[in-house]
């Protein structure tokens, strides 16, 4: 069996590659990107939004979603993705420019992710970059050109047969078990402090969208977004970390406060994904909120961050 068949036959069990890029950086390669991937790889291996998101559909809603389905994400990268700019400036300095969120929300899933050079384009710096996607340059870059385009696809179709092992089944299952295992210590710690608390209505006063601005031990600073909905007399949102939004889970409320749990993961390098868990603990206070969250790692615990958040 030759490396292209070997390739074929790994990606038989992949459910999806999702290609990130920006439309007006490097929409044509990206095009060409997917057609051969999915000639590979099989029909609907490969998620582009042109293709993947139907008319009148949440655009940022289908993203995550799909972000949260496939198992590895090419970010393709051209000689205008750095500096793409609109009326507001740099589009990657906006927070809620789409491509930049979806950087993000790859960066923090723990997946794969694999920068794609085309058209010339270098690996931007670490520090050309906004801080959430600083991640992305320490990432091995791979480059897709005309006239080397077999030899260089082919490359790519390696590197994510690779990948591919790292992400089978078996290899993924003692992270997720490391994972549950920590939000497990996580409740019983909180439920032996007397924090889950149940019943009450007064976290209807919580419901809607708050922000701030939130300095990290790390010397980061970055505005962080929380909206909380009712739903069937529960509370549900999100609540951003990193910049990132993460749902909100064990979720209880007593004592006037409301108290929940997010999860994600830290990547460094080609070092394997840590889990971390930040409790949350929040009220209000007068007409703003007044937020608390620990950072849980699975190997130690940061000191309880405090700060202000405004409703939006």
């Amino acid at each position: 069996m030759d490396q292209v068949s070997r390739v074929r036959a790994t990606f038989t069990f992949m459910s999806k590659v999702f290609i990130s890029y920006r439309r007006d950086d490097s929409a044509g390669f990206a095009g060409r990107l997917a057609d051969a991937l999915e000639r590979r790889l099989g029909a609907d291996s490969v998620f582009r939004d042109v293709d993947d998101i139907s008319a009148g559909a949440d655009f940022g809603a289908v993203i995550e979603q799909a972000l949260h389905k496939v198992q590895a994400v090419l970010v393709v990268i051209g000689p205008r993705w750095l500096d793409a700019r609109d009326e507001r400036g740099r589009r990657l300095e906006d927070a809620g420019d789409y491509v930049r969120r979806e950087v993000e929300l790859a960066l923090a899933s723990g997946k794969p992710v694999i920068p794609v050079l085309v058209g010339g384009a270098t690996m931007p710096a670490a520090e050309a970059l906004p801080p959430t996607l600083r991640g992305l340059a320490n990432r091995n870059a791979l480059a897709l050109g005309d006239a080397g385009w077999h030899a260089d696809l082919a490359r790519l179709e390696t590197a994510l047969e690779q990948w591919r092992a790292v992400a089978a089944p078996g290899a993924a299952a003692p992270r997720r078990r490391r994972l549950a295992a920590l939000v497990v210590a996580i409740a019983v710690v909180l439920a032996g402090g007397g924090w889950w608390l149940r019943g009450g209505d007064g976290a209807r006063q919580l419901v809607g969208e708050w922000s701030a601005e939130v300095a990290y031990p790390w010397n980061l600073t970055l505005r962080e977004h929380y909206v909380f909905t009712l739903v069937d007399g529960r509370i549900d949102g999100t609540a951003s970390f990193l910049g990132v939004p993460r749902r909100l889970e064990a979720v209880e409320w007593g004592g006037g406060r409301l108290r929940f749990l997010t999860r994600s993961e830290s990547v460094s390098g080609n070092e394997a994904p840590r889990e971390m868990g930040q409790l949350y603990e929040v009220w209000r206070e007068g007409d703003t909120l007044r937020v608390r969250v620990q950072i849980r790692r699975s190997h130690s615990v940061d000191p309880p961050l405090e700060f202000v958040a405004q409703r939006q």
